[in-house]
């Protein structure tokens, strides 16, 4: 084989490889909102821009501390895994976390927060950004911030699919319309 040929050959497959990464990436975040379990997380206000990805509106999730059931307390930034259900109210919340993935249940890998003690930590969810439009988003962050700010009557919150420790923001809700529909009015 000729240099030529085998110098056009390597730079086929590293190409190759530079698309199927990302192409792999894509296709795990849409078989999570496809397959994914829907659980609802509540939400307070932070308009943010990412120069690469456009607007966004920045979501703080009310996640509070939950179980940690290791001996060691867990150092901020670590990568855990917490497990997350339902609660009476409808919304998500953790139950306990750990630095081992669980054998079953509905789980996220997310990062630790500072803890209130050695047996509780705070868990710091992966996801807090969801993109929109370039010019509905300066609208969006508005009557999110409204409806989220109001202690009264809180009804701003993310719809959140879960799937083998990934969570992928599907949708924000506000009054009860998708938050795209809330802005455009």
């Amino acid at each position: 084989m000729s240099r030529t040929r085998l110098l056009a050959l390597l730079f086929l497959m590293v190409a190759l490889v530079q698309l199927a990464l990302p192409a792999m990436r894509i296709r795990l975040y849409e078989q999570t909102l496809r397959d994914g379990k829907v659980f609802k997380f509540r939400t307070s206000p932070v308009d943010p821009y990412d120069a690469f990805r456009g607007r966004y509106v920045a979501l703080r999730f009310e996640t509070g501390d939950t179980a940690w059931s290791e001996k060691e307390i867990a150092s901020y930034g670590k990568k855990i895994f917490a497990l997350v259900e339902t609660g009476p109210d409808g919304f998500a919340r953790f139950t306990s976390a750990s630095s081992n993935r669980p054998a079953g249940g509905d789980w996220l890998e997310a990062k630790s927060g500072y803890s209130a003690g050695d047996k509780q930590v705070r868990v710091e969810v992966p996801f807090d950004r969801f993109y929109m439009a370039e010019k509905l988003a300066p609208k969006a962050e508005q009557v999110y911030r409204a409806h989220s700010a109001n202690r009264g009557e809180r009804d701003a919150y993310a719809i959140v699919r879960i799937r083998n420790g990934l969570g992928v923001i599907e949708q924000v809700i506000v009054g009860g319309k998708p938050l795209a529909e809330a802005a455009r009015e």
